[in-house]
């Protein structure tokens, strides 16, 4: 029976297929004894021959002479062009000082311009009444207004909170204006705000000088009253919170290092007062009560540990008191009989030194 194919022709067997493929090889090897296609040879065809090309004749030059005719142009000793002035490079310290006066000089210079412009009365951003208004500075740059009311809540309900931003960049500048309802809570967060932690930095606390004050003029226009960029780190304030103001004027305060016994314990209460009330107030807030709960259970764990500890040195101390006990009666007795034996030396050189005295007096009797 014939094999039909798809169109209904009949199929070619296999084998005839393979005769067929076979002598169209032969063909091909006929053409060229490597068997190659002509399109294949033509990848192998060799280049066309170089153009030949005779050699450059030589020119004759002129020969070589000596410089002897030249020695005139040259520079003299005493000539400024036989020893020109030596450039001295700059050094990197002093590129740093001069990079440094160049800033300071624009920096002075936006200063005075931007003086000129600053007027707190008009400015359309400050609102409310600038005695009920508590400045707040070096805030975090993480912290955000919520946080800020949230932890000045604490001295009284708040009005407005202003957290100053960049005009170009849109970032915190790191400080902020709480306006309050009642001018008695501005006081009271005037006096223990300062020197508070929020996000692990302490800020400082001052009230609005602005619009209070005349002819105020903030830090960035040069004004200002603190001293934490007055100088170098000899002269810079290092601590936290404000300066102290005594009688309206501003003093010095002195160095942690250079402060008395008795101020530096103040401080430390004070500080450990500002850390209870604030344990205080977390322990209000639901997301921390189990976190104070689970401190809890350490302190007990540590108490319980270490009472057992110390009936553990009771037992041990019992038998540990026995052995030295026995052993400070054997000192004892010890030196009981070193004194003992140093008493009968004493009594045998007083002896001794009688016998001496009464044998010298008695050729002198008999004299």
């Amino acid at each position: 029976m014939n094999d039909y194919n798809v169109a209904g022709m009949p199929a070619r067997p296999k084998a005839a297929q393979n005769r067929a493929t076979v002598q169209q090889l032969k063909l091909i090897g006929q053409s060229h004894p490597t068997g190659l296609t002509a399109n294949l040879l033509k990848l192998f065809e060799p280049r066309p021959p170089l153009e030949y090309k005779p050699p450059p004749e030589k020119r004759n030059l002129p020969p070589y002479h000596g410089i002897s005719q030249f020695v005139q142009h040259f520079a003299e000793p005493g000539d400024p062009e036989y020893s020109p002035p030596i450039v001295k490079a700059e050094t990197p310290s002093q590129r740093r000082a001069r990079i440094h006066s160049v800033r300071l000089e624009k920096g002075a210079e936006k200063a005075t311009e931007d003086l000129e412009k600053y007027d707190p009365q008009t400015d359309s951003n400050i609102e409310g009444d600038p005695y009920k208004t508590l400045f707040v500075a070096r805030i975090s740059y993480e912290t955000t207004e919520h946080k800020i009311k949230r932890e000045f809540e604490a001295y009284g309900p708040i009005k407005r909170v202003r957290l100053v931003h960049d005009k170009d960049s849109n970032k915190p500048r790191g400080y902020a204006f709480i306006e309050y309802f009642h001018t008695r809570d501005m006081k009271a967060a005037y006096k223990q705000a300062d020197g508070r932690k929020i996000d692990n930095r302490r800020v400082l606390v001052d009230v609005e000088r602005g619009r209070t004050v005349p002819n105020w003029r903030p830090r960035r226009l040069g004004g200002g009253l603190g001293s934490t960029r007055v100088g170098g780190d000899e002269v810079n304030q290092k601590y936290s919170g404000r300066e102290p103001q005594v009688g309206g004027a501003r003093t010095e305060e002195k160095p942690r290092d250079e402060r008395s016994p008795d101020e530096r314990d103040r401080e430390r209460d004070r500080d450990r007062e500002r850390d209870r009330d604030r344990d205080h107030k977390d322990r209000d807030r639901p997301r921390d009560r189990e976190r104070h709960r689970e401190r809890d259970r350490d302190r007990d764990r540590e108490h319980r540990e270490r009472s057992r500890g110390r009936e553990r040195d009771r037992e041990r101390g019992g038998r540990r008191d026995h052995h030295e006990r026995g052993e400070r009666e054997r000192d004892r007795e010890r030196d009981r009989d070193r004194e003992r034996d140093r008493g009968y030396e004493r009594e045998r050189d007083k002896d001794r030194d009688r016998s001496e005295k009464s044998r010298s007096r008695e050729p002198m009797e008999m004299d």
